[in-house]
C-alpha cells in the first residue's frame, strides 16, 4: 500500500511539474504596460510615420455574395450571378474616387460592411432592415458602400458589426451606435428596441480623457476598449459573454426566462484564471492576483463569445520575459474558448495554453473571432486556433497551431474569421482561406471548390499583399496593398467591378 501510495504521489508531482506554467498565474513582477492603446488605421490628422503599426491603407476588395437579402434566410444554388466567386476590386474609381480604404468592418453575424477610408470618412452597404446601415433612405439593403452622414464634421477611425446593429468611432474617441436594441446591445442606455438614426453610445466608469479606440460586436452584445487598456460592454447576458460573473437568469413568466442584460457599456476588471490540472477542474476559477490591473490590447467576438490580449508590456517593466496573457470568456460550445471544455465562462478566464514558455519569446499579440471559432496571432506571424467553423469534423478542444502555416515558415498578417471561414495573409502576398464558403467567400473562383477543411491558396491573391481582413456572413472583405510598382503589377490579375456594374448586376438578377 505504502507504494501504491508513493506512486500516486509522484504521478501526481508530475502532473504538477508539467503544468507549472498553470500553478502560478502571478507575474514574476508587476506589468508595466505601453499606453495609450491606439487605433487600429491611422488617425487622418496625424503625419504618416514609417515605424507606425497601423493598417497600411489599400484598395477595398470583396469576395462573395452581394445579395444580403436572401443570406442565411434559404437554400440557393451556387454560383449566382450575384455571388463574386474571386477577389474583386470593389468601386475604386464610382464610389471612392480612387482614395484609399484604411479600415475594414464586417463580422461573422453581420450581412452588411463598413469602411472607412483614409480620410476617415466611412462607407456601409448590405442588409439594413433593423437600420443597422444607418441609412436615412430607409432603404432595407443596398449592394453600393453609401456614405454614412451622422451629422457631425468628424473622421471616423474605428467599426463593429453584429447581426443587426453597428457601432462606429470617431477621431475624438466617441462611439456612436445604430441598429437593432432589443437587448441593449447599442449601448445608447435606453430600452428602445430600435436606434434607427446614430447615437452616442453610454459608456460607463470611462476617464474623461480616454479615447474608445476599438469595438467588437457579437450576434447581440458589444465591447469597446479605451486607450487605457479598459474594456466595456454592453447587451446580451444569456452565455456570460458580457464578462460580468453573471447571466442575471429570471423567469419573466413560467416558460419563459430573461437576463440580466446591459444597455450602457460598464467597464468589466475582473479577470480570473484556473489551473488545466485534472484535480481543479472542478474547483471554481479565482481571481488573477493583479486583476485590478489588466490592461487589454486587442478584443474580438464571435456570435455569443470574446476573446482578448492583454496590452503590451514596456520594456521598462519587470515582468518583460513574460508573454501579453490572452482571455477569453461567454459561450463554450464547440470549445470556442479554448479552455478544453464546452462550459460558458462568465468573467475573462486567462487562457492557460498560450502561457507556455515558448510564448515567452513569441507573445500573443492580435486576436480574431468567427462565429465558433477563436483566433491569436503571435509576433513571429503564427497563429493559434480553437473551437469549429465547419458544420462537420471535430472541434478543437484548445488552442492549436496553423502549423501548415507556421512550418512552411509563413509569417501572417492578416487574419480573421467569418460564419464559417477562416482567412489568413502572409507578409510575401500569400492567402490562405479554409472552411465553408458556398456564396463564394472563400475567393476560390467559380470552377473551383466552395469548401476546403485545410488551408488552401486563393490563387487570385498570389503575390497579392492584404493589409487587412475581415470574414462577414456571406462575404469576405479585404484591403489590398497598393504602395508600389510591386504592388500594381501583382494587382493587374485582380478582377474590378464599378458601381453602374452593380447596379445593372443587381437588377438582372432580381
Amino acid at each position: 500500500m505504502e507504494g501504491d501510495e508513493e506512486s500516486a504521489s509522484a504521478a501526481k508531482r508530475s502532473r504538477t511539474e508539467k503544468t507549472s506554467s498553470n500553478a502560478n498565474p502571478d507575474p514574476s513582477g508587476k506589468r508595466a504596460y505601453d499606453l495609450p492603446i491606439l487605433t487600429r488605421m491611422r488617425p487622418p490628422s496625424q503625419a504618416k510615420n514609417a515605424d507606425d503599426k497601423y493598417i497600411v491603407p489599400g484598395l477595398l476588395a470583396q469576395t462573395g455574395t452581394l445579395d444580403s437579402k436572401i443570406v442565411g434566410r434559404t437554400k440557393r444554388t451556387l454560383n449566382q450571378e450575384f455571388d463574386l466567386q474571386e477577389p474583386t476590386i470593389l468601386c475604386n474609381e464610382s464610389i471612392f474616387g480612387g482614395q484609399k480604404v484604411a479600415f475594414v468592418a464586417t463580422s461573422s453575424s453581420a450581412v452588411h460592411s463598413i469602411v472607412i477610408t483614409e480620410n476617415g470618412d466611412a462607407y456601409t452597404w448590405g442588409r439594413n432592415e433593423a437600420g443597422q446601415c444607418g441609412l436615412s433612405n430607409g432603404s432595407t439593403s443596398s449592394c453600393v458602400p453609401l456614405p454614412v452622414k451622422i451629422g457631425l464634421e468628424g473622421k471616423f477611425v474605428g467599426a463593429a458589426l453584429g447581426k443587426a446593429h453597428s457601432i462606429l468611432i470617431e477621431e475624438g474617441g466617441t462611439a456612436y451606435a445604430v441598429g437593432n436594441n432589443k437587448y441593449g446591445q447599442c449601448g445608447v442606455n435606453t430600452s428602445v428596441e430600435a436606434i434607427l438614426s446614430w447615437r452616442k453610445c453610454s459608456v460607463v466608469g470611462k476617464a474623461s480623457e480616454a479615447k474608445i479606440v476599438q469595438a467588437a460586436c457579437g450576434e447581440n452584445f458589444s465591447v469597446l476598449l479605451d486607450s487605457d487598456g479598459f474594456m466595456y460592454s454592453a447587451g446580451l447576458a444569456e452565455f456570460g459573454q458580457l464578462g460580468n460573473g453573471e447571466t442575471g437568469e429570471y423567469f419573466i413568466a413560467a416558460n419563459k426566462i430573461g437576463f440580466a442584460n446591459d444597455s450602457k457599456f460598464e467597464r468589466r476588471s475582473v479577470f480570473v484564471w484556473k489551473s488545466d490540472d485534472y484535480e481543479d477542474a472542478k474547483k471554481p476559477c479565482g481571481p488573477l492576483p493583479d486583476s485590478d490591473d489588466v490592461r487589454i490590447g486587442s478584443i474580438a467576438c464571435g456570435k455569443n463569445h470574446t476573446i482578448a490580449v492583454e496590452a503590451p508590456l514596456r520594456k521598462s517593466s519587470t515582468a518583460t520575459n513574460e508573454p501579453q496573457r490572452v482571455f477569453s470568456w461567454g459561450c463554450g460550445g464547440y470549445g470556442v474558448l479554448g479552455h478544453g471544455v464546452q462550459k460558458d465562462e462568465y468573467t475573462p478566464r486567462l487562457l492557460n495554453p498560450l502561457t507556455g514558455p515558448i510564448f515567452k519569446s513569441n507573445s500573443p499579440v492580435r486576436v480574431a473571432a468567427g462565429t465558433h471559432c477563436s483566433m491569436a496571432l503571435t509576433e513571429n506571424g503564427h497563429v493559434y486556433y480553437c473551437g469549429k467553423h465547419r458544420s462537420v469534423g471535430e472541434a478543437t478542444m484548445r488552442p492549436a497551431l496553423v502549423d501548415v502555416l507556421a512550418n512552411n515558415m509563413h509569417v501572417v498578417t492578416a487574419f480573421d474569421g467569418g460564419g464559417m471561414t477562416v482567412f489568413c495573409s502572409t507578409q510575401n502576398g500569400v492567402t490562405v482561406s479554409w472552411g465553408n464558403g458556398q456564396m463564394g467567400e472563400l475567393g476560390y473562383g467559380i470552377n473551383n471548390p466552395k469548401s476546403s477543411s485545410k488551408p488552401k491558396f486563393v490563387e487570385k491573391l498570389d503575390s497579392v499583399i492584404i493589409c487587412d481582413v475581415s470574414c462577414g456572413y456571406g462575404h469576405t472583405l479585404m484591403i489590398i496593398c497598393d504602395e508600389d510598382e510591386e504592388d500594381k503589377k501583382a494587382i493587374k490579375k485582380v478582377s474590378r467591378i464599378e458601381t453602374d456594374d452593380l447596379k445593372a448586376l443587381v437588377k438582372k438578377c432580381s
